[in-house]
């Protein structure tokens, strides 16, 4: 009884020590050509579409802003202080009423509101936010999750910096950006380690980009170790108790 408690005991070290599968396997990873480099690295600011909630703010008139980003009134998605583009890409804003805002970028959409707003009030300065448009950074970084993009453009480094940058066992040849395009997911493996291909390498990110840190062989070795340490001792104890019985 003993040998078989030991091999299912076995059997069981084998099966865990085994190498799970990576993420984001079965997306298409095309080449990254100097073409698509460069369309990747050239900062493109999104534009708004439907579904997107955003605030605004406007200078010195706080009774007419909506999530105001210049005082008390800063909001973010949990407070219920922004308005959502419709499925017209519209929405409805004090004194001028239902406005289309879709297909333009922040800055444009501001611009057009300050013009909008200049019928009513003089020279108004205008800032409107995007409350839902986020990067996700998983993998060996210290700080992984969702992070929120600001109106300005971020970039991978940047992005990295804001997760508590890499862990120990990250692998820095192994930098995946995933990304929605045409409809359909683009994997793109970067790789860090050189610095000189560093300016071809840090890329402008998109909302809803993910970004994965892969990990070195070295973490699974220690996973591993630490598995074997643990079912050795299980085993061992197992060993001692049934000893006992058998006397």
């Amino acid at each position: 009884m003993f040998r078989i408690l030991t091999f299912l005991i076995l059997a069981s070290l084998i099966s865990s020590c085994q190498t799970s599968n990576p993420l984001f396997s079965n997306v298409i990873n095309p080449d990254l050509n100097d073409s698509l480099s460069l369309q990747l690295i050239n900062a493109v600011e999104p534009v708004l579409k439907t579904g997107d909630k955003i605030t605004m703010s406007i200078w010195n008139h706080n009774d007419l802003s909506i999530g105001s980003v210049n005082s008390v009134y800063t909001s973010n998605e949990s407070t219920g202080k922004w308005l959502q583009l419709d499925d017209e890409g519209k929405v409805n804003l004090p004194k001028i009423g239902r406005t289309k805002l879709s297909g333009l970028t922040v800055k444009e959409a501001n611009y057009f509101l300050e013009q909008s707003y200049s019928n009513i009030l003089k020279d108004p300065i205008i800032n409107i936010r995007v409350l839902n448009h986020f990067v996700t950074v998983l993998g060996e970084v210290n700080n992984p999750g969702r992070y929120s993009l600001s109106n300005e453009t971020i970039s991978l480094v940047e992005i990295l910096g804001e997760a508590k940058g890499l862990t120990a066992y990250s692998k820095n040849e192994d930098i995946e950006l995933i990304r929605i395009v045409n409809g359909q997911s683009i994997k793109w493996r970067m790789n860090l380690t050189d610095l000189a291909s560093l300016p071809s390498r840090n890329i402008a990110l998109q909302p809803d980009d993910i970004i994965h840190v892969g990990a070195t062989k070295a973490k699974a070795n220690d996973r591993n170790l630490g598995k074997a340490s643990l079912i050795t001792s299980i085993v061992t104890g197992v060993a001692v108790i049934i000893s006992v019985f058998i006397k």
